[in-house]
């Protein structure tokens, strides 16, 4: 008889936006044993029970770490299940959209996403096992376009702020993988740029296109969902973490 191969264990920041929160729900249901830092437990709580995750998998699969952040303990805490560090980190950290004088575009953190990771890789460098990590970031990053023309200056004017944020995280993790393999926190990244995040059941996973930073997929939009639909099964539900194939790429998705 064939081994099971053991599936891995997995923490989740920014586990109540739509993304994380779609790609951890399906983790629960299929017994995936997850760790998940939110500042309001219930939250999350009520969040997972509208996708029909069941309570029973959430009271046996999921360990919720009250906090923020910035808070290094709790940040840390995450990062373990059941006392052994987790194998895969999902990151989905973003801020709320805020309007200035009532026309300029911001955030409510503007600097969430880069404090967010840089805490995060302070946390995961003691960590006795390093583990790999999934960011989700946004299309508009690339040095060649990846999103439609019509839609450039929605970029550059209403999304700057955060996208600005999103490329200091980026550059972070890709130094950090630069330093010599025992000075690492972490043992491989892949981030995740879907196209303008849209709320809804998703289209399913044949319906998502794929690209890369130098071929991007280029679209308008992509169910929250479905983007936790791809890390889930793409990444979480391979046979082992090493067979996903999109490590060290900028991945671009779209419907």
């Amino acid at each position: 008889m064939q081994q099971q191969q053991q599936q891995p264990t997995v923490a989740f920041f920014g586990a109540t936006g739509g993304c994380a929160n779609a790609c951890l729900a399906l983790a629960l249901q299929a017994g995936v044993h997850c760790s998940a830092l939110a500042r309001t437990p219930s939250k999350l709580h009520k969040l997972l029970q509208q996708l029909n995750v069941s309570e029973s998998a959430i009271a046996n699969y999921l360990t919720v770490t009250e906090g923020d952040i910035y808070d290094h303990q709790a940040v840390q805490k995450t990062l373990y299940v059941d006392g052994r560090p987790v194998d895969l980190i999902v990151s989905g950290l973003g801020g709320k959209p805020r309007f200035e004088y009532g026309i300029k575009a911001t955030l409510d953190n503007p600097t969430i996403c880069q404090d967010g990771i840089q805490t995060i890789i302070s946390a995961a460098r003691s960590c006795p096992q390093k583990p790999r990590i999934v960011i989700i970031s946004t299309t508009g990053l690339s040095d060649t376009r990846d999103v439609p023309l019509m839609m450039l200056p929605l970029y550059h004017w209403l999304l700057k702020v955060p996208h600005a944020d999103k490329k200091v995280m980026e550059d972070l993790v890709v130094a950090e993988m630069q330093k010599p393999e025992e000075e690492r926190a972490i043992d491989g990244y892949l981030f995740v740029r879907p196209s303008l995040l849209l709320n809804g059941d998703g289209d399913g996973l044949s319906k998502i296109r794929i690209g890369t930073d130098e071929k991007p997929a280029v679209g308008y939009c992509i169910s929250r969902r479905d983007v936790g639909l791809w890390i889930f099964e793409r990444v979480i539900h391979q046979a082992s973490l090493a067979d996903c194939q999109y490590w060290g790429q900028k991945v671009s998705l779209t419907a």
